[in-house]
């Protein structure tokens, strides 16, 4: 019964401010963040800030490439109910242009320039790929003066010239003048991904203007001249500490891909040398371990800079194509006693005994065949070797594991819940479920279209072995998930 004069409750998913600590906890996703904005118009109004926010907006520079046509997006900033101001977009990928401001035959185009004095100033993640740059101002531009507030820098796959259009040198009124080098201690994220021609600013002025990096990823800098860019970067920095002995102290993820080029000798000893005394406080490492006819170089390059950040690093990483040089003694009696996640491709490591120095790993992953890392050598003695209470999620890809081989696994890792695996066969998998009867993600996968059938034709073993797993959440089969949420028949 009513009660005269109490007013009916509300409900609280339509409080403002409820709304708007759910929109701020909630883990962002674009499909579920458009259906939030369907409900009514109160959740779209209150969601708009986190969508912007997080969503990365494509910017093109013609209308036949995806994304949005800067020009229209121009008219669209000029409409009424578009809230730039209020509700601004921070992340963006500039995709496709020929030039920042310019056109194919190099006349100005106004709509590019305004583009980014309206809206540089509120980018806080800047994303620039596939574009060609014919003069050196334009990026300076970009990056010194109309994004202040940048904390995120993407420069991937794009070209740069510092010849115009016809093969000469270009002479146009805004290239004369001067571009002021603006501190900006709000980025502290860089990437340079496969860059065509040299890179056409010093590392003196990247450094110097961006001075708070927190993270720094190279890949591929100078496919012509291998490691020497980045050995220019490191003695930059070196010099830069003469005078700033801060400079780029909160450097704690660094990430080396690719660098060889032309040349087969990737990870040099002079490269590493620089990195051993530049001392950053590292917390994450990834490292092209170089080529296999370097394989002494690369062995005392790679001990040099281990020995300098095992004690801070938390996440290691070794990635390199199959034909890479393969360590029989790694890591070279070095311990890591803060290492959570560890990564290793292209048959790298050639043993187990590595994770004795590795005890707190709540990660490993390695892209190898098992036989590679003598998980044939099965035993007490093994077992009782290394134990690893705290990992949580094992990969193991590129082939399949025995009955034997799962067992071994299973006395070194007994606390799994994430699994990737390949899987001999259907006894395999009831051997799998017997020992790690705690597991939630389980990722069974299959190198061919016969192992995918071979599975789709065990379904019901594998439902009658699936009863012990009682945390399962999902369970996926090559690109099939049978079991969790978007189940695929």
């Amino acid at each position: 019964m009513k009660l005269q004069g109490v007013p009916e409750p509300k409900n609280p998913m339509l409080n403002h401010v409820v709304l708007e600590r759910v929109f701020e906890l909630a883990e962002f996703n674009f499909e579920s963040f458009a259906n939030y904005r369907l409900v009514c118009k109160q959740w779209y109004e209150t969601s708009l800030p986190t969508w912007r926010k997080k969503t990365w907006l494509s910017v093109t520079a013609r209308s036949y490439d995806d994304g949005i046509p800067v020009a229209d997006y121009l008219q669209h900033l000029k409409s009424q109910d578009h809230r730039l101001v209020n509700v601004p977009f921070r992340k963006y990928i500039i995709c496709m242009w020929h030039n920042a401001f310019h056109d194919f035959e190099g006349k100005l185009e106004p709509e590019k320039l305004e583009f980014w004095k309206t809206v540089g100033q509120h980018i806080t993640h800047l994303c620039i790929d596939f574009c060609s740059f014919h003069t050196t101002t334009n990026l300076r531009k970009i990056l010194f003066e109309f994004t202040p507030n940048l904390q995120s820098l993407i420069l991937s796959k794009n070209s740069y010239l510092d010849y115009g259009y016809n093969g000469q040198l270009q002479n146009l009124e805004e290239e004369q003048e001067e571009v002021s080098l603006n501190v900006n201690s709000h980025l502290t994220e860089l990437k340079i991904l496969e860059t065509y021609g040299d890179f056409p600013i010093s590392w003196t002025d990247i450094i110097r203007s961006f001075p708070s990096i927190k993270s720094l990823q190279v890949i591929e800098l100078d496919p012509t001249k291998g490691t020497r860019s980045l050995i220019t970067l490191l003695k930059t920095v070196e010099l830069l500490r003469i005078d700033n002995p801060h400079c780029l102290a909160n450097l704690v993820e660094l990430r080396l891909l690719e660098l060889e080029g032309n040349r087969r000798n990737t990870f040099t000893l002079e490269l590493a040398t620089l990195l051993k005394r530049l001392q950053f406080p590292l917390k994450v490492l990834t490292l092209d371990v170089g080529a296999e006819n370097d394989i002494f170089n690369v062995r005392q390059a790679l001990q040099l800079v281990l020995e300098g950040y095992a004690e801070t690093l938390e996440e290691l990483t070794f990635a390199k194509k199959v034909r890479s040089f393969q360590s029989h003694d790694f890591p070279y009696g070095i311990n890591f006693p803060k290492l959570i996640k560890f990564s290793s491709t292209g048959g790298f490591v050639q043993n187990l005994k590595f994770l004795k120095h590795m005890p707190n790993l709540e990660l490993l992953h390695l892209e190898q065949n098992a036989g590679q890392i003598y998980l044939r050598h099965f035993g007490d003695y093994w077992s009782s070797l290394v134990l690893l209470n705290n990992l949580k999620e094992f990969k193991i890809t590129a082939a399949s594991c025995t009955e034997k081989q799962i067992i071994f696994l299973g006395k070194m890792m007994p606390n799994l819940t994430n699994i990737t695996i390949g899987l001999r066969n259907k006894f395999s998998f009831k051997t799998l479920c017997r020992i790690w009867k705690d597991v939630k993600y389980l990722n069974i996968y299959t190198l061919n279209e016969s192992e995918d059938a071979y599975w789709n034709s065990e379904k019901a073993y594998i439902q009658s072995n699936m009863k012990n797993l009682k945390n399962l959440k999902s369970l996926k089969i090559g690109e099939s998930i049978i079991y969790g949420e978007g189940i695929l028949s």
